[in-house]
């Protein structure tokens, strides 16, 4: 007896989003419906297909070549049904998040050249604080997305893309009270920031080591575009991606302050749930290190 598409498909969303609940939802179809499906599908090849002793559903093991074999098929038919190619992740769908760093540079590019490799394929796309985009991933909430040091469960793969080089930004009458914009001088101006637990935060807490306990916070808001314009209005100086401080500067908005040392560069990292490998991994991994490094993001790791 042969398994049908409605039954693979089932079973392709139920991995995918990690629940019936979210499955039957995606489908438009009942929960009943769904879980009857899957049934049908473990009696035919004869074992049980998830864990089902936590909170989300999780695929067996050795269940995963199934699994594999299931998105071919559907790609297959996805493709002779709609005249598109089969190599598209996600069936056509594809959540991608993206912090608002990447949303900002390379973004626009990355998508038209996503599309353009992987045809007819369609992205509902969320722009979030990383540490949302890492809990989005982990509930399935989302397939993939660009981020900073990511905080992923078993089922996500996090591939590196390179380091984000990061700088002092301060209003264009700033002054720094000594002679250079060091830990100890900067200390007693007015910091603005991301909310912690960011990479930016921490990268520029780890840069004051000792004078740390010292900082006039501000305040924090999760928006890089807000807090340049906080800055550029004198309300206070802050940690940011070069680029965007580069191209802040450029535009006589503020100026780029020469610290020493060097606030330390942060990771980046394009993460994605364990299904999507291998067409993440040898496709989209590459592509994100192309776009992201032309637009000068990133520093790629060779």
């Amino acid at each position: 007896m042969r398994p049908s598409l409605q039954q693979l498909e089932s079973f392709y969303w139920v991995t995918r989003l990690g629940s019936v609940h979210a499955a039957a939802r995606h489908q438009s179809l009942t929960q009943p419906a769904v879980t009857a499906r899957l049934r049908e599908l473990e009696e035919l090849v004869g074992e049980q297909l998830f864990d089902r002793s936590g909170y989300k559903l999780e695929l067996k093991t050795e269940a995963r070549p199934l699994f594999e074999l299931a998105e071919r098929i559907l790609a297959l038919a996805d493709g002779f049904s709609s005249g598109l190619g089969s190599d598209a992740p996600g069936l056509g769908v594809l959540r991608l998040g993206v912090n608002e760093s990447s949303a900002m540079t390379g973004l626009s590019t990355f998508l038209t050249r996503l599309k353009m490799q992987f045809t007819g394929l369609r992205v509902e796309l969320q722009v979030d604080i990383g540490t949302e985009l890492s809990r989005k991933l982990n509930a399935r909430e989302l397939d993939m997305a660009i981020l900073s040091s990511p905080v992923s469960a078993a089922h996500v793969v996090d591939e590196p893309l390179g380091s984000v080089e990061l700088r002092w930004v301060a209003p264009r009458s700033f002054q720094a009270p000594g002679r250079q914009a060091d830990p100890a001088t900067l200390a007693g101006c007015t910091v603005l920031s991301l909310p912690a637990p960011s990479s930016l935060q921490s990268s520029m807490i780890n840069w004051f080591g000792a004078h740390a306990s010292g900082l006039r916070l501000g305040g924090s808001c999760n928006s890089i575009a807000l807090i340049l314009k906080l800055v550029a209005a004198g309300h206070g100086i802050a940690v940011v991606p070069a680029l965007m401080a580069k191209e802040a500067a450029d535009s006589g908005a503020l100026k780029v302050l020469k610290a020493r040392p060097a606030v330390p560069p942060i990771g980046y990292f394009l993460s994605y749930l364990q299904e999507l490998a291998p067409a993440a991994r040898e496709q989209i991994v590459p592509l994100a290190k192309e776009v992201f490094g032309e637009c000068g993001l990133i520093q790629v790791r060779k």
